[in-house]
């Protein structure tokens, strides 16, 4: 009850008065301020508080005690994450319910919730708030300790505002029902233990009032301590201790979760703290609550005045005064000021002005500043600005005069007095200028006197360089130094006098003469009083003598007085001076006026000219020299009258005329004589001459012209007025700059011995070279040369002076006619020696024919001179040695002839550098004559001879001899070839038999045919043995008889012949004869041989050039193949010299027969032939062994080196496909940046126009309004019109950069180039696989083009792919070409291999058959190794062909190359027309921005209309060229063109891909049906 009461007291002393005062309203009815206070409200509702421990995390069961609400259901659970049973801080402040009540639950005591442990419920308000009370309602039991803290402000400590214990002082140091007296501390908090008790278990309420017990609650107006106690912007609620039944001591866990703080139910009542000046609060610029402030406060609670309302302190509105902000009285010059408390105090008006504008000051700006006046407290402000050093205070009166010191005027006391200069703190200064140079008073500022013209200097009382003689009468101050114009340095001169040129008219006219108009002339009319001027003349001129003209110049400066008699009642005349001289002309007016006579008397009128430039009204205006220059020479003076009448008083006389001038004398001085200083080189009283040594720079030109020094070299003096040099010294010219004729030196050293004589002959002219000084004659006599003439001229030689001997006069030179006459130095100029020999001469006098050359060198005619030797170089025997001079024979080699040596002699062939010509050899038996064909070797053979030597018998043929070979005549039936051995008999058939196999053999028949023996029957075998042994031994008897013939002694001949026919027998000394020539002839053939076989192993070196590559493993091999041919050589040469020396006895018919003697010789003739026949038998076998090892050398050689060549030439050919690829990838791997670029290009170049076509255009100005309209439309058709070209443009680019990406990833499987490349490299070892690499080279290029194929693109979409893909295409097509290049490289090695291999084959054979003629076992071993040689060449010409059919299949494959090449080339046109198309597009956007310009100016030109049609006229061209009859969409449609025709061609390039699939499977077929014999596939 106690705190309802208390409740209801805080109201009771809030919300009446509130009420009373209006609270709503911060302004009654009649507009006056009054207290406002925010609606009284719950602050807590609707805002979130936060709360440290919350039940449901994790879920709990938590259990209500009997009797509380909901007592006897069973325990319920608490789930944080269950929207139907969470108890989260929110239901704290929601809308409170009894039927439906929610509630704030904290953790259970099972959690450890309980004291010291404490929960905290925190409520931020947002701002701050004036609490009436705090009420909580508990869904429990209320706590039996718990705390209430509040904070003033945001961010401050949290101040106690309430304690709830059963145990203050236990639990919070605090007595139990403290009350406070008047004058404590108000701001105290209480502790009670009136809600502390356990009862009731749910729904007690606790409500605290913020003003219980304090004292000052009934005047809480004039309380600022419980106004501040109530302000509030956060609420802490601190539950410290649960209220239990004590049975929690025992830690039953039912138990424990039913004791926990629950809270139905936070309420907080209070007003939005404005401190009386605000109605209402509401959200801020920034989100935060805040007071909507009035009475012109401010502030988050108008706890402050606006910054120019304080004029009052600020104050909390009240109930009696609403203490509104007043603002400041600044008088209208200032917007800001502050709060003065000791102003306020003092005048009732505390704003103080800051800042007072318009030289304000004082608090309210009421004022002006010091040194600051106004007139008018309705003006400005105006500065005083007084002199600070003529004023004598700077303050001014309310007029702005300032107060000024002595000499000082001006309203700021800012200048001096006239005649007083340089104001300064001490006041003026009195001018102290000159009066003949200054025009007037000096500056009162500087003190600077104004000088005349000429006149210099602070006082003006020095003349300006360039003047002298300061005269007061002289305008110019100082007149001009004249000196001719060579000098401006001068003075006033001593010794001359004042002197007047006087015309008195007393004795006459004194020369003076008269004009008017029409009238030429004639003397002036004289009377006694002077001249009289023609009354009826209304103008009249006078003509002055000779003495007033020629030279006046003393009279510069001076005046020219006339006097005229004027009659009374005359006027003044109108005269004028005129002055002619030097060219020029000047009039002058008088230069004071004339004094007028009075009326009715006459007198006299004087009038005065200044002859001076300075002189007013000279005309036309001349410098100061000129005007010298005109007085210097004074050719005329003229008096010019007009404007007189005749009166009948008398006429108008001319009385006098005066000039002032000068003349040497003392006194009186006249100081306008000027004397000048003159520079160098002139001299004189004016510089009117040239000094000694110098001369006018114009010859003749008078006193006016410069001086310049003469320039005669100090070889004489020079006329000072013509300039004319008189020159000695033996110099001459206008400047004595050169010696005379047969002199020599330098006159412009100014010395007397300068020039001196030439040491010449004839003392002829000389000169001096500049840089040695030697003396050079320059005149010699005819045929005489040199620096002294000392050396015969061109064309002449001898000793004119003798200086290498006797002098010999200069002769022609004489050269045989053999030099060009206009040719320098054609012979020596001392001895004659001819040096210039033509036509290949030489010698002294050109007599002989060079080196190297012969004929006549005398002869009259060039062509019949010295001719070249040419010996040929192959043929001579030494480049060195000349030819004969005379016939021009050359040194030949041996066995060399001709002039030249160009061709071999007689019997020699093969010429050679170096070595000659080697001898034929021609087989004396063989050819017809010892003489070969100079270049083959070749010889001429005898019938059926054949070989270049004519040493072997040719096929079919036998019988080597000097008559030739005779014919076998085998015959064709029965012998098994042509060919029969050298006895003339055949080799027959099975079944043939006889010399020529002519019939059948014993027991064998012809048959009917005739054309073979067929065997008799078996019957006949046995009688055939018995026959023929019975033969046999007939034979063996048929020789013992024979034998016992002493005139036919018995020779082993069948040793010697090998094979003999049945029954030949030793038939006398000529028989053992042609055995020795047989085998001498076989000797000879197998030296021959032996000779070639080493020539091709030299040539077998040479072309594996040994001599550069060191000792390798072929050369090796070749240098014991050249020793072994080498012994074979020594054995078969030594054979050969056995037979020769082998001596057969000869038998002379008719000698007696000595059979005893006879047979005893022969026996031992016999032995000695079986011995020597066995050491030729031996020596051959040596000689075949030799022959059979290099045979097989050369073979193993031939095909060891064809192979190693082409193993090597496939690595090769392998390295370039590897670095094709490499060059393939990198080719395209630059390819794609670029592509990527181009493409980012075209998109920026897209978006730039696009950004440039969008600019809006200027609204034009309402005449043209209609027309803009239209304009608009045709601008906004055309920007459709380019924003498609840009959309292709952009599309083109992106399916480019498409395309370039997909053929990137497209070069991935020539890898699998490079793996099946490094495989067929290892199964290379003949000459036949290097066309293997280039099938298996197309094999993987087919497998890449097939792995591509599924790739392509779909064929609506290859057209664009393949004419976007220009660059990357162009990049494969070369680097195609490339390995086509190569393939056809590879092929034509392997054919060349295979032609090398040929050849060896021929040679081998050839070599072959030469060797079968020494034995059957080396025939029989060269047949096989011909029959090799024969698979070997039938391998190769397989080969070739289908290295020829793979040529053809590259060679289309290239040709395809080439039209993908033209394809490419096409693209690059289409490229370059885009790129035109883009430069076309942008000179439109160009265009079309112009006009958008013109557009925007229509308002600024002055003819709008004209420009309008302008615009349209340009428009129309733009849509012209943008539309379908323009140039750009004619290259759109050649694109769409180009397109179709790409698409044409790939599918041209499919249907290839297909045939090449076709072939590739073919080609593997026939692979693998090869046999294993015909290549080494494996």
């Amino acid at each position: 009850m106690g705190t309802a009461a208390a409740l209801l007291l805080s109201l009771a002393l809030l919300a009446p008065r509130a009420a009373a005062a209006g609270m709503g309203a911060c302004y009654d009815g009649a507009g006056r301020p009054q207290r406002c206070l925010p609606v009284f409200e719950n602050a807590a509702f609707g805002r979130l508080a936060e709360a440290s421990h919350t039940c449901g995390r994790p879920p709990e069961d938590f259990c209500p005690h009997v009797g509380a609400q909901g007592a006897g259901a069973p325990c319920q659970r608490c789930d944080a994450a269950d929207p139907a049973r969470h108890h989260n801080a929110s239901y704290l402040t929601d809308f409170h319910s009894q039927d439906d009540t929610t509630w704030w639950q904290s953790p259970s005591m099972a959690f450890g919730v309980q004291y010291p442990t404490s929960v905290n419920i925190t409520l931020n308000l947002g701002k701050a708030y004036e609490i009436t009370y705090v009420r909580l309602k508990f869904h429990t039991s209320r706590p039996e300790s718990f705390a209430i803290y509040k904070r003033s402000r945001a961010g401050g400590p949290w101040e106690p505002y309430q304690y709830y214990s059963a145990s203050c002082q236990k639990t919070y140091g605090r007595p139990e029902g403290l009350f406070l007296r008047p004058g404590e501390d108000e701001r105290v908090a209480f502790c009670t233990s009136e809600f502390s008790d356990i009862s009731p278990l749910s729904g007690g309420n606790v409500a605290f009032s913020t003003l219980e017990g304090r004292p000052s609650a009934y005047n809480f107006e004039e309380s600022p301590v419980l106004q501040e106690w109530v302000t509030s912007t956060e609420l802490l609620i601190s539950l410290d201790r649960l209220n239990t039944f004590g049975d929690d001591i025992f830690k039953d866990p039912k138990v424990l979760q039913s004791y926990y703080y629950a809270v139905s139910d936070f309420s907080v009542g209070g007003r939005c703290k404005c401190n009386g000046h605000a109605s209402e609060c509401g959200p801020d610029e920034e989100g935060r609550l805040a007071c909507r402030c009035q009475h012109s406060t401010t502030g988050t609670d108008c706890e402050r005045c606006l910054p120019f309302f304080q004029d009052r302190p600020w104050a909390r509105g009240t109930a009696e005064a609403a203490n509104e902000c007043l603002p400041c009285n600044c008088s209208g010059h200032s917007e800001q000021c502050t709060f003065d408390r000791e102003l306020f105090r003092s005048s009732g008006h505390g704003g103080r002005c800051l800042r007072c504008r318009a030289h304000t000051a004082g608090p309210h700006c009421e004022r002006c500043q010091e040194n600051f006046y106004r007139w008018n407290p309705r003006m400005p402000c105006q500065p005083c600005d007084c002199h600070p050093a003529g004023s004598l205070r700077l303050q001014c009166d309310d007029l702005g005069t300032c107060v000024c010191k002595p000499m000082v005027t001006g309203w700021k006391c800012d200048r001096c007095l006239p005649g007083f200069h340089s104001l300064s703190e001490g006041g003026c200064r009195p001018c102290t200028c000159n009066p003949a140079g200054s025009l007037g008073t000096c500056d009162p500022r500087s003190g600077r006197c104004p000088c005349k013209e000429n006149v210099e200097g602070n006082l003006c009382d020095r003349c300006r360089p360039g003047a002298f003689n300061l005269q007061p009468h002289n305008p110019a101050g100082c007149s001009s130094c004249f000196c001719y114009g060579h000098s401006k340095v001068c003075a006033a001169a001593a010794g001359f006098q004042e002197h007047h040129i006087l015309s008195d008219f007393r004795q006459g006219a004194e020369g003076w003469r008269a004009r008017s108009m029409g009238d030429p002339g004639h003397p002036a009319r004289w009377s006694p009083g002077g001249l009289l001027l023609d009354p009826e003349d209304e103008e009249a001129e006078f003509t002055a003598p000779e003495k007033f003209l020629g030279d006046q110049r003393f009279s510069y400066g001076q005046p020219l007085t006339l006097t005229f008699q004027v009659p009374p009642g005359g006027s003044p005349l109108s005269t004028q001076l005129r002055l002619e001289g030097a060219g020029l002309a000047l009039t002058l007016r008088h230069s004071d006026s004339p004094h007028t006579p009075d009326s009715g008397q006459a007198g006299e009128v004087r009038l005065k000219f200044l002859l001076q430039e300075t002189s007013e009204e000279v005309d036309p205006p001349l410098p100061p020299f000129h005007f010298r220059r005109v007085l210097a020479n004074l050719t005329a003076l003229r008096i010019w009258t007009s404007g007189h009448s005749t009166s009948s008083s008398g006429p108008v006389l001319l009385t006098e005329v005066q000039l002032t001038s000068a003349r040497q004398g003392l006194s009186p001085p006249a100081s306008w004589v000027e004397t000048c200083s003159c520079p160098q080189g002139y001299t004189g009283q004016f510089c009117e001459s040239c000094a000694p040594g110098y001369k006018r720079d114009t010859p003749l030109g008078g006193p006016y012209a410069g001086c310049v020094p003469c320039t005669c070299n100090q070889h004489g003096t020079c006329d000072p007025n013509t300039g004319i040099c008189l020159c000695g010294h033996h110099t001459e010219g206008p400047s004595c700059e050169r010696c005379l004729p047969g002199f020599y030196g330098n006159p412009f050293t100014g010395q007397a011995d300068d020039c001196q004589p030439c040491p010449c002959p004839g003392q002829s002219a000389c000169t001096t070279i500049p840089d040695s000084g030697e003396v050079v004659c320059t005149h010699c006599p005819p045929s005489q040369r040199g620096r002294r003439c000392e050396i015969c001229d061109d064309g002449f030689f001898g000793d004119p002076l003798g200086l290498s001997g006797r002098p010999q006069p200069c002769q022609p030179c004489q050269c045989s006619g053999n030099v060009d006459p206009n040719a320098v130095g054609n012979c020596d100029p001392l001895s004659g020696r001819c040096l210039r020999c033509l036509y290949n001469t030489t010698g002294v006098h050109c007599e002989h024919c060079q080196e190297g050359f012969y004929r006549n060198a005398l002869a009259p005619r060039p062509a019949d001179k010295c001719m070249p030797c040419s010996c040929n170089p192959e043929g001579s025997a030494s480049e060195q040695r000349p030819c004969d001079p005379a016939t021009g024979q050359c040194a030949c080699l041996p066995h060399v002839t001709g002039r030249d040596c160009g061709h071999c002699s007689p019997g020699f062939h093969d010429l050679q550098p170096g070595r000659g010509c080697r001898r034929c050899k021609c087989h004396p038996w063989g050819s017809l004559e010892d003489q070969c064909h100079p270049k083959t070797g070749q010889c001429p053979c005898r019938p059926g001879v054949e070989g270049q030597t004519c040493d072997r018998c040719q096929l079919g043929f036998f019988g080597f001899s000097v008559k030739g070979c005779r014919d076998c005549r085998c015959s064709p039936l029965g012998a098994t070839s042509p060919q029969c051995h050298e006895n003339s008999t055949c080799v027959c058939k099975p079944g043939f038999v006889g010399y020529k196999c002519d019939r059948c053999q014993n027991n064998f028949f012809l048959t009917a045919s005739g054309t073979q023996c067929q065997e008799c029957p078996p019957c006949y075998a046995l009688v055939k043995e018995e026959a023929a042994k019975l033969k046999t031994r007939l034979t063996l008897m048929e020789g013992w008889l024979q034998g016992s013939d002493c005139g036919r002694p018995w020779g082993p001949l069948d040793i010697l012949q090998g094979e003999a026919p049945r029954g030949d027998v030793y038939q006398g000394p000529h028989l053992l004869q042609g055995a020795q020539e047989a085998f001498l002839e076989q000797m000879t053939g197998l030296e021959g041989a032996v000779k070639a076989a080493r020539e091709l192993l030299q040539a077998l070196g040479r072309s594996a050039r040994c001599a550069q590559a060191g000792a390798e493993k072929t050369c090796v091999q070749l240098a014991d193949l050249a020793a072994a041919l080498e012994s074979s050589e020594e054995e078969i040469l030594h054979a050969a010299t056995i037979l020769a020396s082998l001596v057969i006895p000869q038998e002379g018919l008719g000698q007696p027969a000595n059979w005893s003697q006879l047979a005893t010789e022969a026996r031992a003739l016999a032995r000695s032939h079986r011995d020597t026949a066995t050491k030729i038998e031996a020596t051959a076998r040596r000689a075949l062994l030799a022959s059979n090892t290099s045979y097989a050398f050369l073979w193993s050689l031939v095909e060891g080196r064809a192979a190693l060549e082409a193993q090597q030439e496939l690595e090769d050919r392998y390295q370039e496909v590897q670095a094709a690829q490499k060059a393939l990838g990198t080719a395209v791997a630059e390819a794609l940046p670029e592509a990527e670029r181009v493409l980012a290009a075209v998109q920026q170049v897209g978006a730039d126009s696009a950004l440039r076509l969008a600019s809006p255009v200027a609204p034009a100005s309402p005449p043209q309004k209609s027309q803009a309209e239209a304009m608009s439309l045709k601008v906004q058709t055309l920007e459709k019109t380019v924003t498609s070209r840009e959309r292709m443009v952009t599309e083109a680019a992106r399916s480019l950069q498409a395309t370039a990406q997909a053929v990137l990833q497209e070069m991935e499987p020539l890898t699998q180039l490079q793996q099946e490349a490094r495989a067929a490299l290892t199964r290379a070892s003949s000459s036949v696989q290097a066309a293997t690499v280039t099938v298996m080279g197309a094999r993987a290029l087919l497998a890449d083009v097939e792995g591509m194929k599924p790739r392509f693109p779909r064929p609506k979409d290859q057209a664009a792919l393949r004419r976007k893909a220009a660059i990357v295409q162009d990049r494969i097509l070369a680097d195609s070409r490339k390995k086509t290049k190569q393939a056809e490289r590879m092929l034509g090695d392997a054919a060349s291999v295979s032609s090398r291999a040929k050849k060896k084959g021929r040679e081998a054979e050839l070599l072959a058959q030469d060797s079968a003629k020494l034995a059957k076992a080396l025939l029989r071993a060269g047949k096989q190794e011909h029959r090799r040689a024969g698979r070997l060449s039938s391998q190769t010409r397989a080969t070739l062909g289908l290295a020829s059919r793979q040529l053809l299949a590259s060679e289309a494959h290239r040709q395809e190359l080439e039209a993908a090449e033209r394809d490419g080339a096409r693209l690059s046109q289409m490229e370059q027309q885009i790129r035109e198309s883009r430069s076309s597009l942008e000179k439109d956007i160009k265009a079309l921005s112009e006009l958008l310009t013109r557009l925007r100016s229509l308002d600024t030109q002055r003819a709008p209309a004209r420009a309008l049609n302008e615009t349209q006229r340009a428009l129309e061209r733009l849509r012209l060229r943008l539309g379908p009859p323009g140039a750009l969409q004619g290259k759109l449609r050649l694109l769409e063109e180009e397109s179709k025709l790409q698409e044409l061609q790939i599918q041209s390039f499919e249907s290839d891909l297909a045939e090449i699939r076709a072939d590739k499977q073919n080609l593997e077929a026939i692979l693998h049906s090869l046999p294993g014999s015909c290549a080494s596939w494996q």
